[in-house]
């Protein structure tokens, strides 16, 4: 899986700003990045936000569909976690659930 390790504080400020780029512009939120706790390995307690080649070009609004990274603010928000350079491959083993 591809995308970000950050706190999860850090994590919440992301997807409230997604958020705001959406209402700022009189849609509702309809889509947001997330974040996985990760339960496991090196970076548990860490959270994991998901970015993607595919989720980069997911259509999200307009006729043309325009995707996150058409939005000025993505680029801001990519920036603020280090750029697509930044991103890490994580292996989804370590985003499992604990067993109950």
């Amino acid at each position: 899986m591809i995308g970000y390790l950050t706190t999860q504080e850090q994590a919440e400020a992301i997807n409230a700003a997604i958020a705001k780029a959406q209402t700022d512009r009189g849609f509702p939120v309809f889509w947001l990045a997330g974040s996985i706790p990760i339960q496991s390995g090196i970076h548990e307690g860490m959270h994991f936000i998901p970015c993607d080649n595919d989720l980069l070009s997911t259509p999200l609004i307009g006729n043309p569909p325009q995707t996150p990274v058409d939005f000025p603010e993505f680029q801001v928000i990519v920036e603020t976690l280090g750029g697509l350079e930044a991103r890490i491959n994580l292996d989804p083993e370590t985003i499992k659930l604990p067993e109950q």
